[in-house]
This record gives C-alpha cells, sequence and structure tokens, in this order.
C-alpha cells in the first residue's frame, strides 16, 4: 500500500512489510477465481514492478479495458487510489458499500452525460450484486475467524479449520496427523503454534473447542505476529458455537472421506500386484521419460508416486551428459544408472520402475539393474505399439496400451477401462509433463544465453539485467532505444549496441 499505485500479487507468506494480506483462500481455484472476476471488475494494473517503470506505451490490458494505464499517465494517482480502495472492500466482503459508492458515481457520470462509463459501471454494480447473492453468511458481526474444529478416532488426530471472512463463509481445508497419546488441548495447542507460524492469515478471533494450556500466552504470541488484537474463544452458546460444531463435524466427514479413499487405493495397488504379477505390493512407484528435440538438449525426468499419491518433492530431473544424438536407449541407461548407483548406496529403492517405452526400455532398465546388482524391484514398460494395416495404401495405427514385464513374453493387455491402466497412465504422463517442461526450460535458457552472448559488448551482468528488467528475449527485440537505456546497467551507447543488434536485417 505504499507503492504509488498497488497491485495484487499470490503469496503464500505474510510479511510485515506495509502490505494488505486477504485469506486464506481454501484451494488454488478459488484464489484464481477471485483474481480473475477482480482484474475483470476493477482496471488495477496486473504487470510486474520492472515492467511497470519501463513502460512508454500501454500495454493490450488497458486495451482491453482490463487495467487503467498508470504506467503511461493515463490516469493520476488519487485516480487509481480510489480503485484500490474498492478493491479493499470488495475483499473485505464490504459489498454493499461497494454498491452504494458505485451507484453515486454512476449517478454523477450520468449528470455529467458520460453514458459510456455510466454503462461500465452499472455492469460493474450488476456483477457484484451476482456475487452477493452466492456468499452465504454464517456470522452476524462480520469479523475475521478461524473457527477450528477437531476430530480424533483410533490414531488418527484431525484438525478443519474453517475460514469465516467478513462473516461470509469461504471454505476449510482438512489436516491429520498421528495421535500421540497426548492430551487433546496439548496436541491443540501444537497445531496452533505450527499453523500460524508458517505465516498464515490470522484473523482477528480464532474459535478453539477447548481451552489450551497457557491461551493467555498464546493469544499474546498471535498478537505480536499480526500487531492487532487477536482472541482465542471456547464457544458456549450461539451462532459461534454453531460454527464450530460445524467445523467439527467437517473434521469427522474429512476423516471419513480420507479413510474411504486410503483403502480404494490400498485395493488398486494390490490389484496391480495381482495383475501384473509384481513381487509385492507397489507402494513407492518411480516413472522415467526422455524428452529431447532430434538429440537436441535432451533431458531425462523421474516422478515419484507413493501410496498412489504424487509427491512431487521427491521428483528429479537429469540433464544428458553422455550421449549425442538421436539415442533413447542410451539416454534412458545414462539417467536409470546415475538413479540407481546413488539410490543403492542411499538404500532408498522403489517397490517399482515404470517406463515410458516398449520392450526395448525395459531391455536397458534390465540392464543397469544387472550391472548394479539390484534384484527386489520390479520392473515394467508402458506402451501403445504401432500395427501395420493390410491394404493398398498401409498406415501404422495405435493399437491398445500394452505393459511389458520381463519375465513374460507377451505384453499385458489390461483393457481401456482398467483402473489399474488408468493409474499406470496417471504416472506415466505424469513423467512425461514433467520431462517437457525441465526441456523447454533448457532450450529455452540456452537459447536465450547463445542469442545475448552474440551481442557485443553486452556482458553477463547486462545480460542478467536485461531478461530481468525485460521478461524475455523477445520483449528486449521489442523495445525502443529509449526503454533499453532506461534499463539497470545500460546506457545510451550500449543500448544503441542492443538496438541496432536485433534489426541488423531491416531496412
Amino acid at each position: 500500500m505504499e507503492e504509488a499505485f498497488p497491485t495484487l500479487t499470490i503469496v503464500r507468506r505474510i510479511k510485515k512489510d506495509g502490505s494488505l494480506y486477504f485469506g486464506p483462500y481454501p484451494s488454488a481455484t478459488s484464489l484464481r477465481e477471485t483474481l480473475r472476476l477482480i482484474r475483470r471488475l476493477f482496471p488495477i494494473r496486473t504487470c510486474l514492478d520492472t515492467k511497470f517503470s519501463g513502460r512508454l506505451r500501454p500495454c493490450i490490458n488497458y486495451e482491453m479495458d482490463r487495467c487503467s494505464g498508470p504506467c503511461c499517465g493515463k490516469i493520476d494517482r488519487d485516480q487509481y487510489r480510489e480503485i484500490v480502495h474498492q478493491v479493499r472492500m470488495f475483499l473485505e466482503g464490504k459489498n454493499k458499500n461497494l454498491v452504494e459508492s458505485l451507484k453515486k458515481k454512476m449517478g454523477e457520470e450520468s449528470e455529467q452525460l458520460h453514458f459510456e462509463k455510466a454503462a461500465k459501471i452499472r455492469d460493474q454494480i450488476e456483477y457484484i450484486e451476482h456475487v452477493i447473492e452466492k456468499q452465504k453468511i454464517v456470522s452476524s458481526d462480520f469479523v475475521d475467524q478461524d473457527v477450528i474444529g477437531f476430530h480424533r478416532q483410533d490414531h488418527t488426530f484431525v484438525v478443519h479449520p474453517l475460514f469465516v471472512r467478513g462473516g461470509k463463509l469461504l471454505g476449510g481445508r482438512g489436516f491429520t496427523f498421528p495421535s500421540t497419546g497426548l492430551p487433546d488441548e496439548e496436541v491443540f495447542s501444537s497445531f496452533l503454534h505450527q499453523y500460524y507460524r508458517e505465516g498464515k492469515f490470522i484473523p482477528e478471533q480464532i474459535l478453539i473447542p477447548k481451552a489450551i494450556p497457557e491461551q493467555d500466552l498464546v493469544e499474546q504470541w498471535l498478537t505480536g505476529l499480526k500487531g492487532k488484537r487477536v482472541r482465542l474463544f471456547v464457544p458456549i452458546k450461539g451462532d459461534k458455537k454453531h460454527l464450530l460444531k460445524m467445523a467439527c463435524e467437517n473434521a469427522e466427514q474429512f476423516l471419513l472421506a480420507k479413510n474411504e479413499l486410503d483403502r480404494d487405493r490400498e485395493k488398486l495397488l494390490e490389484t496391480l500386484r495381482e495383475k501384473l504379477h509384481l513381487k509385492k505390493v507397489p507402494r513407492k512407484i518411480e516413472a522415467f521419460d526422455i524428452s529431447n528435440l532430434q538429440g537436441g538438449n535432451a533431458v531425462g525426468s523421474m516422478v515419484f508416486f507413493e501410496d498412489g499419491k504424487l509427491s512431487k518433492e521427491r521428483y528429479r530431473h537429469f540433464r544428458i551428459k553422455t550421449i549425442e544424438g538421436v539415442d533413447d536407449y542410451g539416454m534412458m541407461y545414462e539417467i536409470l544408472l546415475r538413479r540407481y548407483q546413488k539410490v543403492v548406496e542411499e538404500n532408498d529403492l522403489p517397490d517399482l520402475v515404470l517406463l515410458d517405452g516398449g520392450r526395448g526400455q525395459l531391455n536397458v532398465a534390465q540392464e543397469v539393474f544387472k550391472e548394479l546388482k539390484i534384484k527386489e524391484v520390479d520392473l515394467i514398460s508402458l506402451a501403445k505399439e504401432r500395427a501395420v494395416e493390410g491394404s493398398r495404401l498401409s498406415r501404422l495405427r495405435k493399437t491398445e496400451e500394452k505393459v511389458f514385464h520381463p519375465q513374460y513374453k507377451e505384453p499385458f493387455i489390461l483393457g481401456k477401462h482398467s483402473p489399474v491402466l488408468h493409474l499406470l497412465d496417471r504416472i506415466r504422463d505424469e513423467a512425461h509433463r514433467f520431462a517437457i517442461i525441465f526441456h523447454k526450460k533448457v532450450r529455452s535458457r540456452d537459447t536465450i544465453k547463445s542469442v545475448l552472448e552474440e551481442i557485443p559488448g553486452i556482458g553477463k551482468v547486462r545480460q542478467k539485467e536485461l531478461l530481468k528488467f525485460f521478461g524475455s528475449v523477445e520483449k528486449i527485440k521489442e523495445a525502443t532505444e529509449e526503454e533499453l537505456a532506461n534499463a539497470p546497467k545500460m546506457n545510451r551507447k550500449t543500448a544503441q549496441i542492443v538496438y541496432r543488434f536485433f534489426r541488423k536485417g531491416e531496412g
């Protein structure tokens, strides 16, 4: 809020930096929907500070009425601040006040015969009123609250906060922990310390089901983090008690749904073992894929699934170091050897390795495992083989998915509706997605590096600052001499060199 023209950004942690924070949002989807709605209703800037300060002409968002163009002086600071105030009211749930303010402004524009502006404000009002109709009011005092329900069953402890902002229920999120045998109050107190220490939004009120040890000290700690008074309540009756009961019921339902899902995953993994004659239930699965363009910038990827769920913190990617040209088998051999030499040393082998490819890729993996004396890990590969259709003009068609196993000559065909095949497809597709993303990143990085290194007189420091300022080589190409000269570490002479370099074939 200290900036002349503030904007909205998505963050994961709260800092004491003078900014206003709103949330948390129950999911990334709801967060993106809110951001999309705000940008449709209010023309605040969306560009990064580096691009904002260096612009000489407004971007396409200005042409689409999605931005007011503060970068180029299309709106003054006071007018822009009015839009920011409207966004703030919207995010704080003060939509009735916002609508009244907009209706007043619409009337003023109509009186001044600015009918086009008045019509835009009318559309804004209609959309906001539509949003108000869908919001569920659950609290009459309209303060921000976290309502923290809990449920204990057998050896599992569930905590389920509901997020109430401005009296409106935004949603909730569930957490499960193994029961440690400690009293509920101590486990609950430990959760509060861990949850809010991680930079979560702290509301004015936190409703809890039981009093916790040293509750006054916890309130003081939360107040210090927020910089404003925070109260912990154990409600006895009324709306707050009803909200807490709802949160506890949600905690119970969350555990039931999780247990049902876990049972389904366990059954699916057991079926996978039976169908493919594996040595054991594949709780830990590693899947590999190769991505290259005619052998250039070749990379490999590995994704990790545990108990049927992806575990992104254990993903790995590899730049191919020993193979040149198009040699998928050689590349697969390299990344498998590098991966499992390390894994054998750490004694952290998976239960199953899945490869994207047919019998050839499987043979490569067998060679690696034989070399490293790995015997207890199952190997399979998944591929759509091509078959030739007989006709005057023969053509290739893709057959059903086939699963190849080292111990069986013929591949397994599971059927396109098989849940086991759907799981294997999902794992293989995730490995493919991860490989493509890394390949694009490597290719882009190498392309940018090679292009900028060709510019005479532009060293590594200036290359880095230009990319940081403009965001991409394309933006550098499009920049005027004036824009280039205004970039960090640049001057008029070097700006002319860069500008002429990208236009040496013109005119």
